[in-house]
């Protein structure tokens, strides 16, 4: 029997992984939305808890002014992105010849003349930047076509907010099961709040730092990097790697000599690994919880099924699924398995069974 219910549940996690993948185009501006109204939420929140002599903002107008900010900010990082990506497809070709003469002068460098280079023009011929930066540019776009249902979802996700504690009264009546059920939800909020919030700043503060640097060293399209960089970093370990890796590859292939390339690498990657390894594991302490290898995990999961938004929103999705899973006896094992140190805090329901 329980054989059977082990097998059960494997295949009802398989049906709902495919259902979330071949139902994508449905459900991903849902899932948008209800991140965007998330970090409204916030916002909104930090907006009216700022008081001044005693006075603070009301709740409405606070929402009204979140609402503003990250339509605009959101608006504005869109049109950055695709007005510098239409700029840097144009000089596309200039780079890619510049990397070109550059391998031709490492292979001279270890006596290694260019016919004798084994699949060297296969390997060009594959290296195109154009392309790449062309299917970037028609992931944002595809994005950006989803506005409209986006906003449309966005629009009844804030009005249907006030409605969801009567809701989850109508379906737990039981007091103490409503009790429960609002825990779980507060700190949901807490740890995702606490998340975004450090992400956000240690994102806005890498990306900062890596404008003044790639402005000092003369890299074109600086702030269109440093854009790149801010949301890159919200991308686990990988886009760490990725927001370092392009603006190097730019300095390399844009200057004549090696040494602004080497000024700028060594630079982006000592930010990143200071503020990255060192200042948001400190803000960020024990909050999530969550283990190294089940975000990496997390991140080829839900990069699969989603793309790129996938991978932004593989961390949340994953501290969701675990506080969830933390709160029934029956997958608590679930929620050991995705931590980092195997502690799990136990829910009220679950303190009361443990000590039946």
């Amino acid at each position: 029997m329980k054989l059977l219910r082990v097998a059960m549940a494997m295949i009802a996690v398989f049906l709902t992984f495919y259902l979330l993948y071949i139902g994508q185009a449905l459900l991903l501006p849902l899932v948008i939305a209800g991140a965007v109204a998330y970090l409204i939420s916030i916002l909104a929140h930090a907006i009216s808890s700022v008081q001044v002599k005693g006075i603070g903002i009301p709740k409405p107008v606070s929402m009204l002014l979140a609402l503003g900010i990250i339509l605009v900010s959101l608006s504005s990082v869109v049109q950055l992105i695709t007005v510098n990506i239409t700029s840097v497809v144009k000089v596309a070709p200039e780079y890619q010849h510049n990397l070109e003469r550059w391998i031709y002068t490492g292979y001279a460098l270890f006596g290694v003349e260019a016919a004798e280079a084994p699949n060297l023009k296969e390997f060009l011929g594959q290296l195109d930047f154009r392309s790449y930066l062309q299917d970037f540019g028609g992931t944002v776009r595809a994005l950006v076509s989803s506005t409209g249902i986006i906003i449309v979802y966005l629009i009844f996700l804030l009005l249907e907010q006030r409605t969801f504690p009567n809701k989850i009264k109508a379906l737990f009546p039981d007091p103490e099961r409503q009790e429960d059920i609002f825990e779980l939800m507060a700190k949901m909020r807490r740890d995702i709040r606490s998340y975004i919030g450090i992400k956000v700043l240690t994102s806005a503060a890498t990306g900062l730092l890596s404008y003044l640097v790639l402005r000092l060293v003369g890299v074109n399209f600086a702030s269109f990097w440093a854009v790149l960089i801010f949301l890159l970093n919200f991308i686990p370990t990988i886009g760490s790697i990725i927001a370092t890796a392009f603006p190097s590859i730019l300095a390399l292939v844009q200057f004549e000599t090696v040494g602004p390339f080497i000024m700028t690498a060594s630079i982006l990657t000592a930010l990143q690994f200071c503020i990255g390894s060192l200042v948001e594991p400190k803000l960020m302490g024990n909050r999530l919880n969550l283990s190294p290898t089940i975000i990496l995990l997390s991140l080829g999961l839900w990069g699969s099924i989603w793309g790129i938004p996938g991978m932004f929103l593989c961390v949340p999705i994953t501290v969701i699924i675990m506080i969830i899973c933390s709160y029934f006896p029956e997958t608590r094992f679930i929620a050991v398995l995705l931590s980092g140190d195997g502690k799990v805090a136990h829910s009220r329901r679950n303190q009361a069974m443990k000590e039946d």
